[in-house]
């Protein structure tokens, strides 16, 4: 693979990559009957102009990338997501609207993708006993308000056992419950 990227989303890029061409080739195949396409080289996948969006956005994910003056390297990544919220969630030929499933920003993509938006506007995250101390309540209403989806949980990427991944939070969001 030629794309350089942290490594803590190689893996999840790389399944991306396979299981997105995957799709797309299954899609194609049962809309042109007798068509077959075969298998793409790896080689192929990874040096295409998604795998370059995906490793940029996790380069921002993952801090390697620093904030431009004129705002011109965070356009490259926000039309970079939406190029790719388009590609996930757009119906054909309908490029105007789409809706993300809350369920994606559980996934790991979907966790990159995050990090990535709070990149661009500067956030960062925080963890529930830091955001209670800022909103001066208990850290079960901090709790209370990420099961209820008043603030995005984000699973901490540096958790040593993934089974009880920390819970992380937007500071910005934070500072704008009401």
């Amino acid at each position: 693979m030629t794309i350089t990227m942290p490594d803590q989303y190689r893996e999840t890029i790389e399944q991306f990559l396979l299981n997105y061409w995957t799709r797309r080739t299954w899609e194609i195949e049962q809309a042109v009957l007798g068509v077959q396409i075969p298998p793409i080289q790896p080689d192929l996948l990874y040096n295409s102009a998604l795998a370059d969006q995906l490793a940029e956005i996790a380069r921002c994910a993952g801090g390697g990338v620093q904030h431009s003056q004129d705002g011109f390297t965070e356009g490259v990544i926000q039309e970079g997501i939406q190029d790719l919220m388009e590609r996930l969630f757009c119906p054909p030929g309908l490029y105007t609207t789409y809706d993300i499933p809350s369920r994606f920003w559980e996934h790991p993509l979907g966790q990159m993708v995050a990090r990535a938006l709070l990149w661009i506007r500067g956030d960062e995250l925080i963890t529930m006993t830091e955001a209670a101390e800022i909103r001066g309540v208990t850290v079960q209403a901090i709790s209370q308000a990420v099961r209820v989806g008043r603030l995005t949980r984000y699973v901490d990427p540096d958790a040593t056992n993934p089974q009880r991944s920390r819970t992380l939070v937007s500071r910005h969001e934070v500072e704008a419950l009401d």
